[in-house]
């Protein structure tokens, strides 16, 4: 899923040969580097780093190899990041890809290992070519997570754009070809009322019961998008001109005197609304389809439109500021987290013991790491947090 509006991406500044070019050195680094870290896979799993008892040379032969293929890898990843980044930023899974293969590398490696290997698996990681390969394990982890970061960072912000200025996301039933035009603004965008928005017509405006009440016709339930008698009368329609294309189905039907009288046009019940303005009263449809009609304007998207500008921002960084509040508590929860972990591991073991422990340790004591793994989850739950308010606003437009 593309996370910003068509015409605005890196795909539009780059030339498809050079695009092409790219995608091609994304290839070949990619594949340098699955090569090389096979190859380091392979000496760790079949033990080849690590049996060297009493064997000094081979095992400094070995540390220079890993030493001497790490730094190769470092290079094509560094390649191969860039390249992705220039291809598939676009992209929003690509930042939670990252993260991902970051967090697997740092710590969800050693578990797996643990897992699969049994007791034998503090084996695999005793020599010195092991250490330093573990070492390189999470080097490319930081490498490859410091992006990400970046990425669903940006991510978050061309969300927060794209929903503020793009498209609308429902498919408009009324008003889909309406144009904005200058109107009075509200101090608040998020308090304006339908006359205040950019797709309330001028001509229209100075006559609609909506504006002469000071109400919105979301609160009343019948506007100038679904209500063709509205634009009748302000463009000085009469009793006499008979609706166009008005069915009782979709709930056209005449809307009544526009002031508080006795009188009533074409028999239609109106109601007294704000400022002695007569709101027309429709007995042809039901609430439920009236709300219907509302979440299908244009106008009324755009209400809600600047209603998550208004909360996207307060919203998305009350998860930080909350975060940094239980700061204290989410590491005793994260520690708890780990030991389940290591339980479940210990579980599945055939040995029984909980060989994770160790790593468990690792993490649990170190400040740094802790706020790593802190920092990854609050970003997820940011994200999350900005994908709930616009299931809310744009979904079931609360």
């Amino acid at each position: 899923m593309r996370i910003h509006k068509s015409g605005s991406g890196i795909s539009d500044i780059l030339t498809e040969g050079v695009l092409d070019n790219i995608k091609k050195l994304f290839q070949l680094a990619l594949a340098a580097t699955g090569i090389m870290f096979g190859y380091l896979m392979w000496g760790l799993f079949t033990g080849a780093l690590s049996n060297f008892a009493d064997k000094p040379n081979e095992a400094r032969h070995a540390l220079d190899v890993v030493n001497q293929v790490s730094n190769y890898l470092n290079v094509t990843l560094v390649v191969t990041l860039l390249t992705a980044i220039l291809l598939y930023y676009e992209e929003a899974v690509f930042g939670f890809s990252l993260l991902a293969i970051s967090a697997f590398l740092a710590y969800g490696f050693q578990f797996a290992i643990d897992l699969l290997f049994d007791s034998d698996a503090h084996k695999l990681t005793a020599g010195d070519a092991s250490k330093a390969l573990m070492h390189e394990l999470f080097l490319m982890a930081i490498m490859i997570g410091a992006p990400g970061i970046l990425m669903v960072l940006r991510s978050m912000g061309a969300r927060f754009l794209e929903m503020r200025e793009g498209d609308d996301l429902t498919n408009i039933q009324y008003g889909s070809a309406a144009t904005k035009e200058k109107v009075p603004r509200a101090v608040l965008p998020v308090l304006s009322k339908c006359w205040q928005l950019p797709y309330c017509r001028s001509g229209v405006r100075k006559n609609c019961p909506i504006f002469l009440a000071k109400t919105k016709c979301w609160k009343e339930r019948t506007g100038c998008m679904c209500d063709e008698n509205i634009l009748m009368l302000a463009m000085g329609g009469t009793e006499a001109q008979a609706p166009v294309n008005m069915t009782k189905e979709i709930g056209f039907v005449p809307i009544g005197d526009l002031l508080a009288t006795d009188t009533k046009r074409a028999n239609i019940a109106t109601r007294v609304g704000p400022h002695g303005v007569r709101i027309p009263v429709n007995p042809n449809i039901s609430d439920a389809q009236k709300r219907d009609r509302c979440r299908n304007c244009v106008i009324y998207n755009e209400h809600q439109r600047n209603k998550f500008s208004f909360f996207s921002v307060p919203v998305t960084l009350a998860v930080p500021v909350i975060v940094a509040f239980q700061f204290d508590n989410l590491r005793m929860l994260l520690t708890e987290a780990l030991r389940t972990i290591d339980k479940i591991v210990a579980h599945l073991n055939l040995s029984g013991d909980a060989v994770s422990s160790g790593l468990t340790k690792e993490i649990s004591g170190s400040m740094p790491i802790e706020t790593i793994l802190i920092v990854c989850l609050t970003l997820v739950l940011m994200t999350w947090a900005q994908r709930l308010l616009e299931y809310c606003v744009f979904k079931i437009k609360i």
